[in-house]
């Protein structure tokens, strides 16, 4: 009797199985898709902020001059959801300090959106005062 039993035993993935697996698979390959855009960007506004800061000639710039040559990268490297005046110069002790806090929205299906948050700081370099 214990032969039958284990002959009638069912073994691997049923129907329903299957299908929670591919919707979770095809839920997490939306989610990669739409997120890998906005990851790119982010890493394009951080490089920008690092190539401008590094210049030394902006150590002495006005702030609204750093502002116009961040937007011309931003402008070469097709960085869209901010723009130059979006980046704040501050004054950190003796230091110059540039920053960027901002929020991209995408839609992923019906009426939810992802929102990821951004905040890149990047000390200058060359400023006069050292």
């Amino acid at each position: 009797m214990t032969s039958q039993v284990n002959q009638n035993t069912q073994r691997g993935m049923t129907l329903w199985s299957l299908l929670y697996v591919l919707i979770t698979l095809g839920l997490v390959g939306i989610v990669a898709v739409k997120s890998v855009p906005v990851y790119l960007n982010a890493y394009d506004v951080k490089k920008t902020l690092q190539d401008v800061a590094s210049q030394p000639d902006m150590g002495n710039a006005s702030a609204r001059q750093i502002q116009n040559a961040v937007q011309k990268h931003f402008d070469a490297g097709y960085v869209s959801n901010i723009t130059g005046r979006d980046v704040a110069v501050k004054q950190v002790g003796k230091h110059r300090e540039l920053e960027v806090i901002y929020e991209v929205r995408r839609p992923l299906f019906f009426n939810m959106s992802m929102v990821y948050s951004f905040n890149e700081k990047v000390s200058m370099k060359g400023d006069g005062s050292e």
